[in-house]
């Protein structure tokens, strides 16, 4: 029954019911079953729209992480190859540092060896100046030496006797 309900009263017709209590009772049916029937649709209509955002916004999530996974996968590999590349440059850097100590070693004992020779040769070359001056200073002091006992031991007598005697010796040959 509603506000307007079929009184059975002797006048037979429509009428009004003012009873507040059955008519609020009869509205609130009215309008809850009316609620349901359209709200439900909305209701209904509005969550599969949100449903809808929901599941898309955690499609593209999974889908960004899943990229970001892959980019992740992809930063891990390049890592990993930066790694052994630096591994590698290092063993080559090593081995070449090894290398050219040992170059530069056997070029030091090669040049060690040079300056010996060298050092070697002019001590023989001093050494033979050396001895020459030497030579040359006694052939210097043997000779003033005779010259002083021969002043000393040549007389005017003993001069003309040697004169004479070369004298005949050239004359003899």
């Amino acid at each position: 029954m509603g506000i307007f309900s079929y009184l059975a009263s002797s006048h037979g017709g429509l009428g009004l019911n003012l009873n507040i209590f059955e008519t609020n009772l009869i509205n609130l049916s009215i309008i809850l079953g009316l609620v349901v029937v359209y709200g439900s649709k909305l209701v209904g209509n509005i969550l599969n729209d949100r449903k809808g955002r929901i599941e898309e916004e955690i499609k593209d999530a999974e889908t960004r992480a899943s990229i970001a996974a892959k980019a992740l996968e992809q930063a891990n590999q390049n890592l990993a190859q930066a790694k052994a590349k630096a591994e590698k440059i290092k063993a080559e850097a090593q081995v070449d540092a090894t290398r050219a100590a040992e170059a530069i070693k056997a070029q030091g004992a090669k040049e060690l060896e040079k300056l010996k020779e060298a050092a070697g040769k002019e001590l023989d070359s001093e050494q033979a100046k050396v001895m020459a001056e030497l030579k040359q200073r006694i052939a210097v002091l043997a000779l003033e030496r005779v010259e002083s006992e021969l002043k000393q031991r040549l007389d005017g007598s003993t001069q003309t006797r040697l004169i004479d005697h070369s004298i005949a010796q050239l004359g003899g040959k």
